[in-house]
């Protein structure tokens, strides 16, 4: 009788571990790996060595600051039938670079940001500064490449005491960016 009584110790044993521990001999696990997750960080852009600056429009204010290593479009400085600016120009920068710069240096330089839009492949930052009212446009063409559309409109007597974009108003919100 003692291998009886050593099978029943070791029946009981094992339903005890398995009751302790949670496994019940099914083939399906009670917890399920936690997920792991990987954020995606781009490698930064390279840093282009600085060339000839562009030569910018008159009508583009002088003060308006521009981003270095720009390159103005083929066609891409026009005026419309009611007085706006347009200046298009590209700019070996991620959007996101192009985003801190404007956010960064156009208030240094005393243009008042407006609320602004920004998605996953673009970001509008309306401006005023004086009489200057405008707003810039970035869209990214590759990873380390943007295309940047300035218009500006010069607020006069055609348009009344009503600003294009009106003035920047602080918000309640505790981010800086003027964007979405």
């Amino acid at each position: 009788m003692q291998p009886v009584r050593v099978a029943a110790m070791f029946v009981a044993a094992l339903v005890t571990a398995g009751t302790l521990t949670g496994c019940t001999g099914g083939s399906k696990s009670s917890a399920a790996p936690a997920p792991t997750q990987s954020v995606y960080t781009p490698p930064p852009c390279p840093t282009p060595a600085t060339g000839k600056p562009p030569n910018w429009p008159k009508f583009l204010p002088a003060d308006l600051p521009k981003p270095a290593n720009a390159t103005i479009q083929p066609n891409g400085v026009s005026t419309t039938s009611d007085g706006v600016h347009i200046v298009k120009f590209t700019t070996p920068t991620s959007l996101r670079d192009s985003v801190l710069f404007i956010v960064r240096s156009y208030p240094k330089a005393g243009y008042a940001l407006g609320r602004g839009d920004a998605e996953s492949t673009e970001a509008d930052a309306p401006f005023v500064h004086g009489e200057v009212r405008g707003v810039t446009r970035i869209s990214l063409l590759e990873q380390c490449k943007t295309l940047w559309l300035t218009a500006t409109v010069k607020v006069g007597s055609q348009f009344g005491n009503t600003p294009v974009i009106p003035p920047h108003t602080p918000s309640a919100s505790p981010s800086p960016l003027p964007f979405g």
